[in-house]
């Protein structure tokens, strides 16, 4: 098919829907916490994502391609296909290093230290000359001191213990960012499905082959053999595996590109950053669920944390003289 006349640039979201679906998106992978700490207890993280990816690339594989073929201009072609494989690239790294950290960490936690990319996605746009407002800023501090409250914080005054998984979380938190700013650059004019199946299919092709290679060349340690794709494993992370391709993976982050279109990196940040709320909601609901290893009590803390998030966003969004409404547009 050749390229017809530039297209014109996409239209971009009003304030409340670009919210909406973001906030909609952090809801997902705050309960996706969940499902991926109950998967590490029968297959290995690589393998894990590898499936998980894979399939969710090929989920939406027809529509991408329907919607490929209707781009006219070969410009935006062309940035469909580089976004997705940077975007691919951040992913992999960003999904791996969680899911390998979520072995030796509680949801909570790794809810707390992925959200850290609400300060480093600002720190990176200044690289990028982007320009960051003070209530950018200022709604970053909150919404890190609350995911402090919520998942780190000792009413006893004990010390926080960081672990190894810590410090492989901290690790996807960087990547995330860089996926962030890289999404926010492509899904300006870029179709958000083309750039979706290409950043899962660089991600889940790239763990399965990372798994499969562990699988046959670690097997005699406990890695190399969780890494085994058997279908006794998948049969055991049927549950985790179905919620994880198909809302967090197909539908959670192909919303996050449509959203980032109209969005500043910034400030899709402090919104992505409350799925640290929902990820101590969904542990507070775990033992009435039966699973009493991921539990936490909601305690007052972490509801003064929710408090402080809540506030971070709103924050983020002030202009004087025109209220918060008016921020989205503003890096």
């Amino acid at each position: 098919m050749t390229p017809g006349p530039e297209a014109p640039a996409r239209r971009p979201l009003g304030t409340v829907a670009a919210d909406a679906i973001l906030l909609t998106a952090a809801l997902i992978w705050g309960t996706t916490f969940i499902a991926q700490k109950l998967a590490t207890e029968h297959m290995g993280p690589v393998a894990f994502n590898g499936v998980r990816f894979t399939l969710g690339a090929l989920i939406l594989l027809p529509f991408a391609l329907v919607r490929f073929r209707r781009i006219a201009s070969a410009r935006v072609r062309r940035e469909s296909i580089v976004g997705g494989l940077l975007a691919g690239v951040a992913m992999t790294f960003g999904s791996s290093l969680q899911q390998v950290g979520m072995h030796q960490t509680s949801p909570s936690n790794a809810g707390f230290i992925t959200g850290l990319y609400v300060i480093i996605v600002p720190m990176l746009g200044l690289f990028a000359g982007q320009r960051v407002g003070w209530q950018v800023w200022s709604g970053a501090v909150l919404a890190v001191a609350g995911l402090y409250f919520l998942s780190l914080f000792d009413p006893q005054g004990g010390a926080v213990a960081i672990n190894t998984g810590d410090l492989w979380v901290l690790g996807c938190a960087l990547a995330w960012s860089f996926h962030v700013q890289v999404i926010g650059w492509a899904a300006r004019e870029a179709d958000a499905f083309v750039i979706s199946v290409v950043q899962f299919a660089v991600t889940g092709l790239s763990a399965l082959l990372v798994s499969q290679l562990l699988a046959a060349f670690a097997a005699g340690n406990e890695w190399g053999a969780r890494e085994a794709i058997t279908m006794g494993a998948l049969r055991d992370v049927a549950g985790p595996l179905l919620f994880a391709t198909l809302l967090s993976t197909c539908i959670a982050f192909t919303l996050q590109t449509v959203a980032q279109g109209s969005a500043p990196p910034a400030h899709a940040a402090i919104l992505l950053s409350l799925e640290g709320v929902v990820a101590a909601l969904a542990e507070a609901v775990c033992p009435a669920l039966g699973w009493d290893n991921l539990g936490a009590p909601f305690t007052r803390w972490k509801v003064l944390g929710c408090a402080l998030m809540f506030a971070g966003v709103l924050v983020s969004q002030w202009r004087p003289g025109r209220g918060p409404a008016a921020a989205a547009g503003a890096g």
